[in-house]
């Protein structure tokens, strides 16, 4: 016979294991690890609970409110597509209201009596697919001109849809130890009229954005970012150009990243280019959805409808 003592102390370990075992279970189920790119640990208790496994990602990047859906409708800054790497298996809706005046007509400037402007509503659709991003976007413009002696004729409005983009970027690449690269492709279809929507810049024909981008760790708050690549009109080989961005963002708070792009388009020789400077802030209203506010500033222009300001507002919502 074990001494009294014994017995109650025996009970309080098989108590204390017990315990442990059943929260183990338990936390089991948040608990990840990641030796190449994911896996999880989830337990049998886990599916009578009904618990259904997500797949974590671990990355160089830690995920900041400035990882969010960019205009081609995949994760990057506000124009820049970025490498960093997101959880798997899940949707985003994303929406982008963009305003600007239009002031020039291919670096000319108006005249003092002529103006116009150009409202844009973005909504895309985007899936974290297992080794690539997919997305598609539809944008509607509406417009109003009213710049007789720049392009002739009355003044006019129209609104409606704009060129769909469906978009693909790679995600598998590997971490290095400071950076990720990343590639991908957007295609650009005319499902909108280009001959009642070009002020809202809407080009003529099927177009084709091929691109790649590296982002680096600068520090444990900032993230740099580069992107190239070369876009391609099926209609009008005037219209190809080479593309760049550099971007940067900045962790100021644990809910607000500041963010900073150069963004390029460059047609070939004769100062057929254009550059704008895109500043802004992203705040993580909560941990599925992020907010954001930029201003645009056009350095050089070489576009049909130009502007010199454009202010965009947005959000981003993960589930």
């Amino acid at each position: 016979m074990l001494p009294v003592f014994d017995k109650h102390l025996i009970k309080l370990i098989l108590l204390v294991l017990a315990f442990v075992c059943s929260a183990g279970s338990i936390f089991a189920q948040d608990v990840y690890y990641n030796s190449f790119n994911d896996y999880e640990v989830y337990t049998p208790m886990s599916r009578s609970r009904g618990f259904k496994p997500r797949i974590k990602r671990e990355s160089i990047f830690k995920p900041t409110p400035a990882t969010a859906i960019n205009s081609d409708g995949l994760i990057g800054f506000f124009v820049g597509n970025t490498a960093e790497l997101v959880d798997r298996g899940e949707m985003v809706l994303s929406s982008r209201f963009k305003y600007n005046v239009l002031s020039s007509a291919y670096g000319r400037a108006y005249n003092s009596a002529e103006e116009g402007s150009v409202s844009s509503f973005e909504t895309s659709l985007t899936w974290i697919g297992d080794w690539a991003e997919w997305s598609v976007t539809v944008p509607l413009h509406k417009w109003d001109l009213s710049a007789p002696r720049t392009y002739g004729g009355h003044a006019k409005s129209n609104n409606g849809m704009g060129n769909m983009k469906l978009g693909w970027k790679a995600s598998y690449l590997r971490d290095h130890s400071y950076y990720r690269g990343a590639y991908g492709v957007v295609a650009v279809f005319p499902t909108g009229n280009p001959d009642s929507m070009l002020p809202a810049g809407v080009k003529k024909g099927e177009e084709l954005k091929l691109f790649g981008c590296l982002t680096t760790s600068e520090t444990d708050r900032a993230k740099a970012n580069i992107e190239m690549g070369y876009i391609i009109n099926n209609k009008d080989d005037d219209e190809n150009r080479f593309i760049y961005n550099f971007g940067l963002s900045y962790e100021a708070t644990e809910h607000v990243s500041l963010i900073s792009e150069i963004s390029g388009e460059v047609q070939g020789g004769d100062d057929k280019d254009t550059m704008d400077l895109i500043l802004g802030a992203r705040f993580g209203a909560t941990e599925k959805i992020k907010i954001e506010l930029a201003w645009y500033r056009n350095l050089r222009t070489y576009r049909a409808y130009g502007w010199d300001d454009r202010l965009q507002a947005g959000f981003s919502m993960w589930w």
